[in-house]
């Protein structure tokens, strides 16, 4: 036919184009829908970065927490941490788990905490007092970095000086 290209040399079209063995066929169709179907969940947004938002409440402070419940190694993401005070927060205090740093790339956290300590294993930021009636919201800017995968504990618990007001248990799944 002219204006297509020819066969390229070694090549049978009889044998490697028109092969009717049924499992050969079975088995790239197969693959290809494998491959489509990773490529839609993905796009439906299953391999991460839906942001998942819980709260905990208490007579002094309510708690929320807003970040993905799903991650892709590799990816950059967003914690927020909201505190809303009920009545005055002198040493507010966020402790969060150890699985918000393991295998992580904190890029920032702001505003910075006035001291951080580590107890055991996880990370506690005290920031400056919060009068009653105020909100104070802490973003924490996260890289999971590429060779991570499985679940985190990335529980987080709210504390005024040694008393605890609100804690949320959640963790993250981390997709190679």
């Amino acid at each position: 036919m002219p204006g297509t290209a020819h066969t390229p040399d070694y090549i049978s079209l009889k044998r490697h184009r028109d092969d009717r063995h049924l499992v050969e066929r079975s088995i790239r169709w197969g693959v290809v829908a494998l491959l489509t179907a990773v490529a839609v969940a993905g796009l439906a947004n299953v391999f991460g970065q839906h942001h998942v938002v819980l709260v905990a409440d208490s007579g002094a402070a309510t708690l929320r927490v807003s970040a993905p419940g799903a991650l892709r190694s590799g990816l950059l993401y967003q914690g927020r941490f909201e505190v809303d005070a009920r009545e005055r927060l002198s040493r507010p205090t966020l402790v969060l788990a150890r699985g918000w740093w393991d295998a992580m790339s904190v890029n920032s956290v702001e505003p910075q905490p006035l001291r951080s300590w580590s107890r055991d294993g996880d990370v506690a930021m005290e920031f400056g007092p919060v009068a009653a009636g105020r909100r104070f919201t802490i973003y924490l800017y996260l890289q999971a970095n590429p060779t991570t995968a499985g679940r985190r504990d990335q529980s987080v618990e709210l504390r005024d000086g040694n008393r605890t007001l609100a804690s949320i248990d959640r963790s993250v799944n981390v997709f190679p």
